[in-house]
C-alpha cells in the first residue's frame, strides 16, 4: 500500500462515523489482498505473505469489535473465521485463487456497512484527535499536497 493510500484511509477514518470505520476497514483488507495477488504475480513471494498477514490484522480487527450484545456478531464471526481460513491456506500454498473468495465476501459485506453508514448518527472523527489543515508539507520524497478536515 503506498503512502498516498495510506494517508486517504487515515484522513476517511478521522472523518467517518463508527459504522464507516468497519466499512473502511472492509476495504483495507480487500486492498491487502489485492497487494497480494499483485506481488505473487511479480515473483514475490515474501510480500505476498506479508501482504496476506496485513490483510488478515485487518479480519482480527473486525473480529475484535464484534459486539456480541447482537446476533449478527455470531454470523459475522463465523465468516470472519472462514475468510481467516481461505486467506491462510492461500499464504501456505501459494494459490493466488484463495484470495478470490474472501475478497468478493469482504467486498459484499464491506458494500453494506457503506450503505447503512449514513443512519449511523453517532459523531463522525477520532476522539482526540487533532486538527489537520489542507496544505503542502515537505518531506524526503519532495512536496506533497495533504488535505485532511476534521
Amino acid at each position: 500500500m503506498t503512502s498516498e493510500k495510506k494517508q486517504e484511509y487515515t484522513r476517511r477514518i478521522i472523518e467517518a462515523n463508527p459504522t464507516g470505520v468497519i466499512a473502511i476497514t472492509y476495504e483495507i483488507a480487500r486492498g491487502y489482498y489485492a497487494d497480494a495477488i499483485t506481488a505473487f504475480r511479480a515473483g514475490d513471494r515474501d510480500t505476498y505473505r506479508l501482504e496476506i498477514t496485513r490483510g488478515n490484522k485487518c479480519i482480527e480487527h473486525l473480529i475484535m469489535a464484534l459486539d456480541p450484545k447482537y446476533t449478527i456478531s455470531i454470523y459475522l464471526m463465523r465468516i470472519y473465521n472462514y475468510i481467516l481460513e481461505c486467506t491462510r491456506k492461500a499464504s501456505f500454498t501459494y494459490d493466488t485463487e484463495e484470495l478470490k473468495e474472501p475478497m468478493d465476501i469482504l467486498a459484499r459485506i464491506g458494500g453494506s456497512f457503506e450503505e447503512i453508514a449514513p443512519q449511523d448518527k453517532r459523531p463522525a472523527g477520532v476522539e482526540g484527535g487533532a486538527e489537520v489543515y489542507d496544505g503542502l508539507t515537505y518531506n524526503a520524497k519532495g512536496l506533497t499536497n495533504t488535505t485532511v478536515r476534521r
